[in-house]
């Protein structure tokens, strides 16, 4: 292949126009055949162990959808790769991933030979091939491997790993301002996150706004959602197992940087000296809100000038030590902090009041040894501290809820003080767990053998105490989707979690697949060990389609560093405790996967799952107060109302009780692009899901709160041009279920009628009226009557968002720029309803609106 550089195309076509006409046209026609053409080259070479080759290792750039995998020989060749700089990546099962930088001449074909090392492995590890593609012999069912490119260029998901995921079946997100994931008709407190084979309580940043996982430093990214093998335990829904790439190994120091308009992410990372043989990754990441947005704020006087915006900032790094042949050490540090300090200002034109003081430290520290003897046996042992604590000082005047606030929009603050009411929480809360664990694999013959046992110490603080006005103690009584209890709780705690496990994955034939599996958690909290059998399996008939099933019992214990997912509050003070069973799961998973192509893939899912000693506050028979309008008199007034008498009803409590069951089911589907080709311009997937969500208190079915019948999300991402990179992701989700009210009723309290100090005399609560001051009137709450919970549904949620991402080189650096916006078209997404009284004594109501259209724009280079 003849190589022309661009001077060399000018001499060539200037000479021949000085010649005869007719060479003019065959000027144009070369000029045409040599612009017209990408300019590509190849790389290839040949992959080993150091000893033997290696078949099917998955090679990608990284950054593209190209790659390829090497043949029985362990040799590869990528042809057709345009020109330029990129990073390879070399990966297999069993083995630690590489990482070069390599850079592609026109008509040039380079050499690139690789030795990869041995890491623990797990069965039926992903293989890759340009995409996201799972091996026949892996027998996860519900198994999703999200590549860390996928959660940086998607739409609408703030380069952020678990937004990226609620884009994926079986999966939804409570709300637009939240990155929890509900999968399954589960709560997000029964899925188990891990980080470098560090269980996280709380992975969440800005109040849940974004989560702990930098995608630039991400390196796997594996979600199973329900049949999970018997490696994880201690949650009954769903694992996230997150893995932090190494830093390069290509020179001694090189980065990157992103920016957009509310955080920054830079990164640093590279290769010990030659006497070391290791690498290095430092990453910090940080909101700006404080500094962008607090400004306006303040001098709009919205907000006191001593007052700061919520803002976090975290520092990541990873060191990885290979100090002989066959041994690995690697070190993981996290340190983060959320902060907010808000104060309303006096020129603010809502009557209520706020002072808001919180901080939050998610720290993390592990080590980790591994060593590996030809892969036959692989030893990983695990030492890890985490920690997770804050102190929130809440401090509020808030305009009573059952008030209709428009009427109040335009009065001063100082003239409403009769309608507000006092709410006030001083809350301090820590976790702090250290662990120790091994992790053992064995190769004989065709089989994988893995076992391990793992010690949690774990200790929790708790202290919450609650001033609050009877009347919003009231108001917030009537309404049975406020499940907290308000109650004052203290309490410290230490206890420990022991595990131990043991899997094998069986291969029968080429085509067919085993892995049974059993594990054992003892919960000191509980007094009570649990055995928990599991069992997977896939068969492919032929190379295109591979059936998968799972089954399996699973085990969650109680404890307050669950407490952050769960948002609620029990009292778990061993009197209570040692009564209770551990939560329980039995999964049930069958699929199918086919190629329609080599590039396109459709994989369906049916699957139920069954909850059994779900634990919840105890109720116990209590009362409340009614009353009844008299005929022929005006409601307003109290003297219209008979006296308040006392009805029976249930009321909660702090203590749990193992007193509910549930189940969820339900079908779906995802077909999926993945590019092979350099020449691809599309990829992506559209994704369906039916879905049923049920929980059962005292036989009673109530639809579970984020019970979703119909899920739709179509990803598309189109390569323009070689600068240009579109992407979309449309969403649609049928209603979550909530309570809708009957109408209203007049606010009964209790008053201490006789001056012992104790209220319990029902009284109508009253207040001055707002338009005559004179006049004294009756206070009404919302009534939900005898209504059953989750009664209604929410309208229908769908949003459009859209992504642009220019790449270019300045300054020999590679640049993109980037424009993101979230729900294009303005759609007003409902998260909830305020409920008021009408001047008219009508029960009013309006609707809290998720997103508007939201326009982000960023850029990042590396250097």
């Amino acid at each position: 292949m003849i190589n022309i550089s661009g001077d060399m195309k000018k001499i060539f076509i200037n000479n021949l126009f000085i010649q005869k006409p007719f060479l003019k046209l065959f000027a144009v026609f070369c000029l045409f055949t040599l612009t017209a053409f990408p300019q590509t080259g190849t790389v290839r070479g040949i992959v080993t162990d150091s000893l033997e080759a290696m078949p099917g290792v998955n090679i990608l750039l990284t950054d593209t959808n190209i790659g390829t995998v090497t043949d029985i020989n362990g040799k590869y060749e990528i042809r057709n790769i345009p020109e330029g700089e990129y990073e390879i990546r070399f990966s297999s099962v069993g083995c630690e991933a590489e990482f070069y930088e390599i850079e592609i001449l026109s008509g040039r074909t380079m050499d690139l030979n690789v030795i990869l090392s041995a890491q623990l492995i797990s069965v039926g590890e992903v293989r890759v091939i340009g995409g996201r593609i799972q091996d026949k012999s892996d027998t996860r069912t519900s198994f999703i491997d999200l590549s860390p490119k996928e959660a940086k260029v998607m739409a609408g998901a703030a380069e952020d790993v678990l937004r990226t995921l609620q884009a994926l079946p079986g999966v939804l997100a409570p709300n637009d301002f939240s990155s929890q994931l509900v999968v399954r008709g589960s709560g997000p407190d029964q899925n188990l996150i891990v980080i470098d084979d560090v269980e996280i309580f709380n992975p969440y940043r800005l109040y849940g706004a974004i989560s702990m996982f930098n995608p630039q430093t991400v390196s796997e990214v594996n979600l199973v959602t329900g049949a999970f093998p018997a490696m994880y335990g201690d949650r009954l829904s769903a694992v996230l197992d997150v893995t932090n790439r190494e830093g390069t190994y290509s020179s001694h120091f090189n980065g990157s940087v992103n920016a957009s308009i509310v955080d920054a992410n830079l990164i640093f990372e590279g290769k010990f000296p030659g006497w070391l043989d290791g690498s290095w990754l430092l990453s910090s990441r940080r909101t700006y809100y404080d500094l962008v947005v607090e400004p306006f704020v303040k001098n709009a006087g919205l907000v006191e000038d001593n007052v700061s915006f919520p803002s976090f900032y975290d520092i990541q790094a990873k060191l990885s030590f290979r100090p002989h042949r066959g041994h690995k050490i690697n070190l993981l540090g996290i340190f983060s902090e959320d902060g907010v300090n808000v104060v309303s200002g006096k020129n603010r034109r809502q009557p209520d009041s706020i002072s808001v003081s919180n901080d939050i430290t998610n720290n993390v520290a592990g080590l980790s040894w591994q060593y590996a003897d030809r892969k036959k046996f692989i030893n990983k042992l695990i030492f890890s501290y985490y920690t997770n604590g804050g102190d929130a000082d809440f401090d509020s005047k808030i305009l009573d809820p059952s008030l209709n606030r428009k009427n109040f929009e335009e009065v001063l603050p100082d003239t409403v003080s009769p309608y507000l009411l006092g709410f006030k929480v001083t809350s301090g809360f820590l976790a702090e767990k250290i662990t120790i664990e091994d992790k053992l694999t064995y190769q004989w013959g065709s089989n994988i053998l893995e076992a391990g046992a793992g010690y949690d110490f774990i200790r929790s603080i708790i202290d919450f105490n609650f001033e609050i006005d009877p009347g919003l103690r009231a108001f917030f009584g009537s309404n049975p989707n406020f499940r907290a209890v308000l109650d004052d709780i203290k309490e410290i705690q230490s206890y420990n979690r022991f595990r131990g496990y043991i899997q094998n994955n069986f291969q029968f034939s080429e085509r067919f697949y085993f892995q049974a599996g059993l594990r054992y958690d003892n919960y000191e909290i509980l007094k009570k060990g649990y055995f928990a059998p599991r069992f997977g399996l896939s068969f492919s008939p032929d190379n295109l389609t591979t059936f998968r099933a799972g089954w399996g019992i699973y085990y969650q214990s109680p404890g307050y560093e669950k407490a952050v997912d769960r948002q609620a509050l029990f009292d778990l003070n061993p009197v209570y405790t040692e009564q209770l069973n551990a939560e329980k799961a039995i999964h049930y998973v069958l699929g199918v996967e086919r190629w329609l192509t080599p590039e396109w893939n459709i994989r369906t899912e049916m699957y139920y799952k069954n909850f059994i000693d779900l634990i919840v506050q105890q109720q116990f028979q209590g009362y409340r107060f009614v009353t009844e309008p008299i005929p022929g008199r005006d409601i307003r007034y109290p003297d219209a109302w008979t006296r308040p008498v006392p009805q029976f009803t249930d009321s909660l409590t702090q203590i749990p009780v193992n007193n509910s069951q549930g189940e969820s089911y339900g079908f779906e589907v995802l077909l999926s692009k993945k590019n092979i080709d350099a020449a691809a311009r599309l990829n992506g997937w559209v994704s369906y899901s039916l879905a049923y969500a049920d929980r059962y208190e005292r036989g009673v079915r109530i639809p579970f709160r984020f019970d979703q019948r119909h899920t739709v999300n179509i990803v598309l991402n189109y390569k323009l041009t070689d600068s240009w990179d579109l992407g979309m992701r449309w969403q649609f989700g049928s209603g979550f279920p909530f309570t809708e009210p009957a109408g209203i009723k007049p606010r009964v309290l209790l008053v201490d009628a006789d001056g012992d100090g104790k209220p319990e005399t029902p009284k109508i609560a009253t207040r001055s009226s707002f338009s005559n001051p004179s006049v004294t009137e009756v206070v009404y709450d919302i009534d939900y009557g005898n209504r059953e919970r989750f009664n209604s549904r929410k309208p229908d949620y769908h949003r459009l968002d859209f992504r642009a991402t220019y790449s270019t080189v300045l300054w020999n650096l590679k640049w993109q720029f980037y424009l993101d916006i979230v729900n294009v078209y303005n759609r007003k997404n409902v998260v909830g309803y305020d409920y008021f009284v009408e001047d008219d004594l009508t029960l009013g109501k309006e609707a809290n609106n998720m997103f508007p259209i939201l326009p982000t724009f960023g850029f990042n280079f590396r250097f």
